[in-house]
């Protein structure tokens, strides 16, 4: 327990803005900020939020560096071999595999004056070197949207979608917590408008909703998350930004004690330099489970470095959430770092993310009890050798932990390597 406080005392005073706030202070910045908080760089595109880097399938990649031109849609074929050293994510006697897949893949690219659109849409057949028995057609799924859209001058509206479908039970949402080999999906929905009321005074609201589900034999849980949050900003300099703001999330834990969480939270941003940004908010996650009340801390503290060739962002955040398939209401804490270029060699996009996560039940009354940790790295790489051609190649890094009163006991370790080649067509509407 000291160890983690220490981990994330340590790293929260230098912590970096979580993408999903990035995105909407991003695009605040670009109605709001004429030339004083932003380096005047191609701006990067609209993530498909809440979806992290860790959990980006290789093949759609490219969405991070979209071509140029108004509209253009790409359809691909992949072709990958993967190396898996713990396939069926347990502790002791594990069983190392070869597997290779077959991903189409489709992307869309929207860029007009008022509105932005990127899209992707991949599934994998799955054919396993070892156990003909695990081969799939449909072995791996994957969703991904992101969109802004300029309504007027003061008002815009931006939507989000990720689905991911796959057997590696910690793919898709915020943390990589995985209850081992069994087939899941994970969507996540989430809304959002940002309205300038006066040149200094905006209101940023958005919604989310994730559901996921756990299929045939196994021990994950399903669960549906309901958010809401809402921020005042006023801006007392071209560079600092006070907020202040509510949220309120809803999950329903399917067998266990729901829960409802109202987070008041007050913060700022402030521009250090053109490029550099930092943003810190918090305050009391008030949560009713099992007809008692808990409180504990929530917020988040960071920056983000714009770079030439990319960005740079590092975070810590502490807020109520479900613990992907372990469940139940938790306390959670995400220290992460990200390393995006996207510009840094020609037709080349690169990333890699760290991240330490850990999850504790609200409290010692709920029936679930959970008590987990994870360490995990994600690095991916592909290259674009000719306009129809790219390289990919990818590596992922799992340690999990659970503590001795989780209800639910899964440790597990798990590297896994992928190189591939794709071939595609890109299709110009302009």
């Amino acid at each position: 327990m000291m160890v983690r406080r220490t981990i994330a005392h340590a790293v929260s005073v230098v912590a970096i803005v979580a993408w999903s706030i990035a995105c909407p202070a991003w695009a605040q910045e670009q109605q709001t900020q004429p030339s004083t908080d932003r380096p005047q760089l191609q701006p990067e595109p609209p993530l498909p939020l809440p979806t992290t880097l860790s959990s980006y399938p290789l093949e759609l990649l490219g969405l991070l560096a979209p071509p140029t031109g108004a509209t253009v849609l790409i359809p691909s074929i992949g072709v990958f071999e993967e190396f898996n050293d713990n396939l069926f994510l347990t502790e002791t006697n594990k069983t190392s595999d070869f597997k290779t897949e077959i991903s189409p893949a489709l992307a869309l690219f929207v860029n007009r004056p008022r509105y932005r659109i990127i899209a992707g849409y991949s599934f994998s057949s799955e054919i396993h070197s070892h156990d003909s028995n695990l081969n799939e057609f449909f072995g791996r799924q994957n969703f991904l949207l992101g969109s802004y859209f300029n309504v007027t001058r003061d008002f815009s509206f931006r939507l989000s979608d990720s689905f991911a479908w796959d057997r590696n039970s910690g793919t898709g949402g915020a943390q990589p917590f995985t209850v081992g080999r069994q087939l899941s999906w994970v969507n996540t929905f989430s809304p959002g408008a940002l309205w300038q009321i006066t040149p200094r005074t905006s209101l940023d609201v958005s919604a989310g909703y994730e559901a996921r589900r756990f299929l045939g034999s196994g021990i994950g849980l399903d669960s549906d998350t309901y958010r809401f949050d809402s921020g005042l900003g006023y801006g007392f300099t071209s560079r600092f930004t006070g907020t202040i703001g509510y949220a309120f999330t809803y999950i329903d834990t399917h067998g266990d004690d729901d829960s409802t969480t109202h987070n008041p939270h007050i913060g700022f941003r402030y521009a250090l330099t053109p490029a550099l940004t930092f943003h810190i908010s918090g305050g009391p996650a008030i949560t009713q489970i099992a007809g008692e009340t808990d409180v504990s801390p929530a917020g988040n503290v960071g920056v983000m470095y714009y770079l030439r060739y990319g960005y740079l962002s590092a975070e810590y955040t502490r807020g109520v959430a479900v613990a992907g398939g372990f469940g139940g209401t938790t306390d959670t804490q995400t220290v992460a770092a990200t390393l995006a270029l996207t510009r840094l060699v020609r037709n080349m996009v690169f990333f890699v993310t760290p991240s330490y996560n850990n999850s504790q039940s609200i409290s010692n009354r709920q029936a679930n009890q959970v008590d987990i940790e994870a360490y995990a790295v994600s690095l991916g790489v592909t290259y674009q050798v000719t306009r129809y051609f790219n390289v990919f190649a990818g590596y992922d890094f799992l340690h999990q932990r659970t503590g001795g009163g989780s209800t639910l006991q899964v440790n597990a370790d798990q590297n896994r390597v992928k190189v591939g080649l794709q071939f595609g067509y890109p299709i110009s509407f302009n």
